[in-house]
């Protein structure tokens, strides 16, 4: 699949790699939504809130994923349009040995200060026991953590793409029978909740190493690869992806703070079920814009623009498609969801539907911006891409809570996505528009 990704038909190409990348991302956060529906099940809303607190923790890891293994995977398919699979390989190397090593710190820092983490995610004093439990056995699972981040591309980009599905869908299947299990007949409350969900990714993983032990396999560590201009170009490559999550993690971490101290709990329960819908409709927003993804470095890599522009018409069609889909789901489906999330009663029902269908409105702009981000990404544009991912993650998110909850009160707070994504628009389009005619000038 490597050789296709420089001669395949585009749009063959597209329906090979979207549905197996779009699988793997939904089934993640398909798997994230089911087991804050078991815990909300077991453990009521309170769980939900403490879930939503540590939420950060989980972008945290993501992000330093797309950092490191994202940015080293982008370098990588460069290198396979250049044909040049030794210096490709060097980089694999490069993401595995700075996975391990900031693995190994947070762990550390973590299980030695996991109550001062939870108090500084915004935990209140309602939450903070159960919101302690949860974290306390998350933080000894950070390396298998971030190395199931780190296969998701290498695998994938390795020409196992279906590898990938099965091992996001070991995951999510083994963390929803464990759910039920250690919640229900074992009774181990929140800290088993966590356990589950970090048992199930490190089975996940297991699936994807397997890998390594066929014939197909071309990624081969070496120690001597570790350069101080390897891992620049890597974390260069993969920071504006990174910035992006690091960005939502702040940004909830913000949400949960104000939204605590302006109406308590129960509209952080609002808040992590907009949070969810909002996942998975990046799910599927970022699905897309991840199959291009290796196409768009090795065409770069390789010097055809045109076939990167062509990746791109494909990329927004895909996107149009998904917009529809999300758009209904939001609007028509919203009371479903809310019931899904144990959410019945008044006010916190009627709070729960608007803020849903205020989300949905930023839902077509979202496509766009995710997929212009991607395409300056795979290109090594990291001005463009970082300034798209800073803007429309967390500049734009940020200040627009705190004009919309100054002006509105507690309505504001559901149409911060709307503003950050419109505002975002009207910087990424003109910045798409400027690169290709500069492209075509040059």
């Amino acid at each position: 699949m490597q050789q296709d990704f420089l001669l395949g038909d585009v749009r063959t190409l597209y329906r090979k790699l979207c549905p197996a990348v779009i699988m793997s991302m939904l089934t993640a956060t398909v798997t994230s939504l089911v087991d804050i529906l078991i815990l909300s099940m077991f453990l009521g809303s309170d769980m939900i809130s403490a879930v939503s607190v540590c939420m950060p923790i989980y972008m945290l890891l993501n992000a330093l994923a797309l950092l490191i293994s994202g940015g080293a995977a982008t370098v990588y398919a460069f290198f396979i349009g250049q044909g040049n699979k030794a210096e490709s390989n060097r980089y694999y190397s490069v993401a595995l040995t700075v996975t391990l090593l900031m693995g190994a710190a947070l762990t550390l820092w973590g299980v030695a200060d996991t109550s001062g983490i939870v108090r500084f995610l915004g935990a209140n004093e309602a939450i903070f026991d159960i919101t302690q439990q949860y974290a306390g056995v998350l933080m000894w699972f950070v390396i298998p953590l971030m190395l199931y981040g780190m296969m998701l591309f290498f695998v994938r980009y390795d020409a196992e793409p279906n590898l990938v599905v099965a091992g996001t869908l070991v995951c999510g299947g083994s963390n929803i029978v464990m759910d039920l299990l250690f919640l229900g007949p074992f009774s181990w409350g929140p800290w088993g909740a966590a356990l589950a969900t970090c048992l199930a990714y490190t089975l996940g993983l297991l699936v994807m190493l397997s890998h390594f032990l066929k014939k197909k396999n071309t990624l081969f560590f070496s120690l001597s690869s570790l350069a101080i201009s390897r891992i620049w170009r890597s974390l260069k490559a993969g920071f504006p992806l990174s910035l992006a999550q690091f960005g939502m993690a702040a940004t909830t971490m913000v949400f949960n703070i104000v939204i605590i101290r302006m109406g308590g709990e129960g509209l952080v329960a609002a808040y992590a079920v907009v949070t969810q819908v909002s996942l998975i409709a990046l799910a599927f927003y970022e699905g897309v814009a991840q199959a291009g993804q290796p196409i768009l470095s090795a065409s770069f890599g390789a010097g055809n623009l045109g076939r990167t522009r062509e990746v791109l018409r494909v990329g927004f069609r895909y996107e149009a498609v998904v917009t529809l889909l999300c758009l209904a789901a939001c609007m028509f489906g919203a009371p479903l969801i809310a019931g899904a999330f144990s959410i019945t009663e008044e006010p916190l029902l009627s709070t729960t539907l608007y803020a849903i269908r205020a989300y949905s409105l930023a839902v077509p702009m979202t496509g766009i911006n995710v997929l212009i981000l991607y395409y300056f990404q795979s290109q090594e544009r990291t001005i463009y891409s970082t300034a798209i991912a800073m803007l429309h993650s967390t500049v734009f998110m940020i200040l627009g809570l705190l004009l919309l909850v100054s002006l509105f009160g507690k309505a504001g707070i559901w149409w911060a996505w709307l503003l950050a994504e419109a505002v975002t628009l009207i910087v990424s389009i003109p910045l798409l528009r400027h690169s290709i005619k500069k492209e075509e000038n040059n």
